[in-house]
């Protein structure tokens, strides 16, 4: 029934609550205590507390007290870090390898460790013992929480599972015996709680496989559970990111609807209340219960994952999950407070929150419904905010503290996140304690959310720049949102049912049919034909470049910014149709859900990047600025433009070089790869239908041997190609010969692939490092010029590294894309598997084999890889595989692993894993690639955000998504006017000193 919470109730509690605390200082920040000064000084400067947290989540991986001290010094040692003077007297004068480094170090990991042990109670569930039967003791439960922040790998899920059993077995053996507490309140539930990870059940947590991810979690979830009831435990599920809620929803719903559970109440879900949809999520979970006939248990949380959510959605171009305000996520809390307690009938609560206003709202309203003050509980975090815990326990109020067990290792980043939770400006503790706020101040209600004022976004005309908004990246799909799960399957079966389509080549928008038919046929299904077209011959040649030629100057001659609307016009038509022609993609190139979803995405982007950046370019600029002549560098097409693209991202490079060379004003013969005609049918589609004229842009399949005629065309004044090195160097060499009736040199622009290497460096965070690796190494079988196929450990990070490596890639589903929870699809034909298959038999040859995934049958299908110990010059080392095939090398030091990753001809792209600011300086300045990508994967570059493309053997050219890359695309041209007349000169027009154009005068 509805609640009513009056405010001066809740005042009245809060003023009840302030003055228990009162005089009970947090040990935390006591001046006396290590930890205290550190947290002081973090508080002090934000640039302080950046530089200790890191270090201090490096720490764990430091070999050496030469390593420990010589990354104190890199972190504290800033000239923006502010450390009190005698610690940054010591700092300075050091020595990494001295005796008193050894005794600093040996200091600093236990003072480390002496804080990590404030907030965890144990490394094992027996280590755990002492300290939660001091809580037990003192009239307080606990949940146990098993610390951890990743799971890369099936074998982790089972030692993941193992503990969460060992947790059980051992806490029960010694709760039986412990005696009730006379007159402590009991809470919810029993006192052996524990709290579990859904991510730590299972690792590749697909959100667009919302049911596998859900079957897969839940067959280890449910020994749990059952273990929990035959001892009469709780299990809390606990809520990760955003991106998981979904899963873990469906989980707490299967668990109550589980037979073997029947009638056992001791599971419970937390609840965040951050999170914008919380309120509905609730409303439909306790809907969902009344009918079934359920009372549910919901912890409900603040939110611990605030800064990940909204740099993650930021970083994507999606709406913020979470409120982006402390205020909102307050008064959040407060309503679904409200709304639990409306329904006690269907719903058990725990409160987990620290801050006083909040605590204060929960008692005033659990008071308002009538609940005893035992029938609920408030949850808080172990080794934080004691003097609440004791003013809350002189309420009366059953107490439950989140109590972490674990290693320093995986405890690290928890320890961090509790770190910034103490040195936080909305800390109660600081607010409280060190900062003397009023406790009038705290104890303010939330404002209401303040409505967004709306500032209506004026409408773009495509006609008129000036009105074009600035270029922003399309946000790729939200699988984990049921609408667009929903809305690629469908596309999917649409596709499908289209399978066997006919698609002619286009020259000038005629349709033509030759005598050789060219098949598409799906590479994870066996004989299984997506679509057909016609092989272009010399004929089909000669005739679309002769067209082309035809069309070039008119189009040539529009204004870019017209040419730039229909790019425009082409990006919004790629929005409407991208689901199609992304499914398209899975059917006939084999991407997974989210690799095809981000290749029409980068489509999207090339266009609106191209188009601004040809309005850009085309004002003249004026040079010298002198009376008595003017200067103007302009641009003009080059004529005609041969694309050449590849199959492995069949809508995004060609959209890219068909769009920079129409947006120039070329006219483009476009030859797609043989293996992906039908995706490249669509794309020319939807270029045509947003006005590219059809004499502008043709359409011309084939093999290599139409190619071949293309690039000897003397009509043929521009190559874009991307694919492999062999076929870039020979378009290279063929483009120099310059035969009877050619205009000019041509120019070639040609992207050709890679032997690409991520550096995994001694002290790396292996959960990241492993992570990437796979990603880059294993995503879209490694069939892609930027992939990673060669990793370089530094170390004594090298045996746990690979260990980890090959159980997450052993992990990882193999099959057919068409089902979301498959990470790898088939490469893309039979000639491609074989080629692999060979290399594969080269390195068993050169190298050890530490993994070798057996792939499954009824398509083109290979396995993930892993060769370690190869020699440098092996060939699995050297020769572009493109195919899902890693080779692990170990380094002495950071330089020989430098030296190892520059030991290629390639430069394209190459990573490093490090928390070493020196190493990660010097990569900077001497890792010969063109995209250096630290701490992430090296796969996925965005338009505007990391310009894409390498030079050596990697290719002849500026970055695609690049402000130079349309340059390739242009001819430069200055035009010197004399302006004396008579002994008269006009003024000079002033100009743009930064860009050098005229401005408007």
């Amino acid at each position: 029934m509805p609640i009513t919470v009056p405010e001066e109730a809740v005042q009245a509690r809060g003023r009840a609550l302030a003055a228990r605390m009162t005089g009970d200082e947090s040990t935390l920040f006591s001046t006396d205590w290590w930890g205290g000064k550190l947290l002081n000084w973090a508080m002090a400067d934000e640039a302080t507390k950046v530089a200790l947290f890191r270090f201090i989540d490096a720490l764990p991986s430091l070999s050496s007290p030469a390593e420990v001290v010589r990354h104190l010094q890199q972190y504290l040692g800033r000239p923006e870090v502010k450390v009190p003077g005698f610690l940054s007297w010591g700092l300075e004068r050091l020595e990494p390898t001295g005796m008193l480094a050894r005794r600093a170090a040996d200091q600093v990991e236990k003072n480390v460790a002496e804080l990590a042990r404030r907030f965890i109670v144990g490394e094992t569930p027996r280590d755990s013992l002492p300290r939660l039967r001091a809580l037990w003791d003192a009239g307080r439960l606990a949940t146990v929480d098993l610390l951890g922040e990743a799971c890369l790998s099936e074998a982790e899920a089972d030692e993941y599972q193992a503990r969460y059993l060992e947790i059980l077995s051992t806490l029960n053996e010694e709760m039986a015996i412990w005696t009730a507490r006379p007159g402590a309140p009991e809470g919810l539930g029993p006192p052996l709680n524990i709290s579990v990870k859904p991510s730590s059940l299972a690792p590749y947590q697909e959100p667009a496989a919302l049911e596998a991810s859900v079957e897969r979690i839940f067959a280890r979830l449910l020994p749990i559970a059952q273990e929990a009831r035959s001892v009469g435990a709780f299990i809390n599920l606990d809520m990760e990111q955003v991106h998981l809620k979904e899963i873990t929803f469906e989980l707490y719903r299967r668990l109550l609807e589980e037979p073997t559970l029947k009638g056992y109440d001791g599971f419970g879900l937390a609840v965040q209340a951050y999170l914008k949809e919380t309120e509905d999520d609730l409303a439909g979970l306790l809907a969902w219960a009344r009918q079934g006939g359920y009372r549910i248990a919901i912890r409900l949380v603040r939110g611990a994952y605030w800064d990940y959510e909204t740099i993650s959605a930021r970083l994507r171009g999606w709406p913020s999950p979470v409120y982006t305000e402390k205020a909102a996520t307050d008064a959040s809390y407060e309503r679904c407070v409200r709304l639990l307690l409306e329904h006690v009938d269907e719903a058990r609560v725990a409160f987990a929150t620290h801050n006083l206003r909040s605590i204060a709202y929960c008692l005033a309203a659990a008071e308002a419904a009538g609940l005893d003050p035992g029938a609920w509980e408030v949850q808080t975090l172990y080794g934080m905010a004691e003097p609440l815990k004791v003013a809350l326990s002189l309420e009366g109020v059953a107490l439950r503290e989140y109590a972490p067990i674990g290693e320093l290792v995986p405890g690290m980043a928890y320890l961090v996140r509790r770190l910034l939770e103490n040195t936080s400006s909305e800390s109660i503790l600081i607010r409280k304690f060190p900062e003397k706020e009023a406790v009038e101040t705290i104890l303010v209600p939330p404002a209401p959310a303040a409505t967004a004022e709306t500032h209506p976004v004026p409408p773009e005309d495509l006609g008129d720049p000036a009105t074009w908004r600035p270029f922003a990246n399309e946000p790729p799909a939200d699988f984990a949102k049921s609408e667009a799960r929903d809305a690629f399957a469908r596309a999917l079966e649409a596709g499908e049912a289209a399978f066997g389509a006919t698609l002619p080549i286009l020259v000038d928008g005629e349709p033509i049919e030759t005598e050789t038919p060219l098949l598409s046929f799906n590479p994870a299904r066996e004989g299984v034909v997506v679509g057909r077209t016609f092989a272009a011959g010399p004929a089909e040649a000669d005739r679309a470049v002769d067209a082309a030629r035809a069309g070039a100057e008119a189009w040539g001659a529009r204004p870019a910014s017209e040419r730039g609307a229909i790019l425009r016009r082409a990006a919004d038509i790629l929005r409407l149709r991208g689901g199609e022609i992304a499914a398209l993609a899975v059917h006939e190139v084999s991407k997974t859900w989210a690799e095809a979803d981000a290749d029409i995405a980068e489509a999207i982007d090339f266009c609106e990047y191209y188009a601004r950046e040809m309005v850009r370019l085309d004002r003249p600029r004026r040079l010298g600025g002198l009376a008595g002549e003017e200067n103007e560098y302009r641009y003009q097409p080059r004529g005609v433009a041969v694309v050449i693209s590849p199959w492995n991202f069949p809508v995004a490079i060609p959209a890219g070089m068909i769009a920079a060379a129409l947006v120039a004003g070329n006219a483009v013969v476009f030859k797609p790869s043989e293996r992906s005609p039908i995706t490249a049918a669509r794309l020319v589609e939807v270029f045509h239908d947003a006005g590219a004229p059809k004499s502008a842009l043709h359409y011309l399949p084939g093999d290599g041997a139409v190619g071949a005629r293309l690039v000897r065309h003397p009509g043929v004044a521009l190559i874009a190609f991307t694919g492999s090195k062999r076929v870039g160097l020979e378009i290279v060499e063929a483009a120099a010969h310059t035969p009877e009736g050619q205009a000019g040199v041509k120019k070639v622009v040609a992207e050709m692939g890679g032997k690409n290497a991520i550096i995994v460096d001694a002290d790396a965070d292996l959960d990241q490092a492993v992570a990437g690796v796979v990603t880059s190494a294993f995503g879209y079988q490694g069939q892609k010029c930027s992939a990673c196929s060669r990793a370089i450990v530094v170390g004594a990070a090298h045996e746990p590294f690979l260990a980890r490596l090959t159980e997450a890639a052993r992990s990882l589903a193999v099959g057919d894309p068409a089902d979301p929870s498959v990470q790898l699809g088939a490469v893309i034909d039979d000639r491609a598997r074989q080629s692999i298959e060979a290399y594969i038999a080269q390195g068993r040859s050169e190298a050890v084999c530490c993994l070798e995934v057996d792939p499954p049958a009824g398509g083109s299908y290979v396995g993930p890889v892993i060769f370690t110990d190869a020699a440098p010059d092996a060939t699995v080392a050297t020769e572009e595989i493109f195919g899902p095939v890693l080779t692990l090398f170990r380094a002495r030091d950071f330089d020989e692993a430098l030296e190892l990753a520059n030991a290629s001809p390639y430069r394209l792209t190459g990573g490093v894993y490090s928390r070493d600011p020196a190493h990660l300086e010097a990569a900077r300045r001497s890792f010969r690639v063109g995209n250096l990508y630290i701490n992430r994967p090296i796969t996925g570059a965005l338009v505007g955000r990391q310009p894409f493309g390498g030079f050596g053997m990697s290719g002849v050219g500026s970055k695609a998504g690049g402000p130079d890359y349309l340059l390739q695309f242009l001819e430069p041209v200055t035009i010197s006017e004399n302006t004396i007349r008579r002994g008269f000169a006009p003024t000079p027009q002033p100009e743009d000193s930064a860009s050098g154009r005229l401005r408007n005068v």
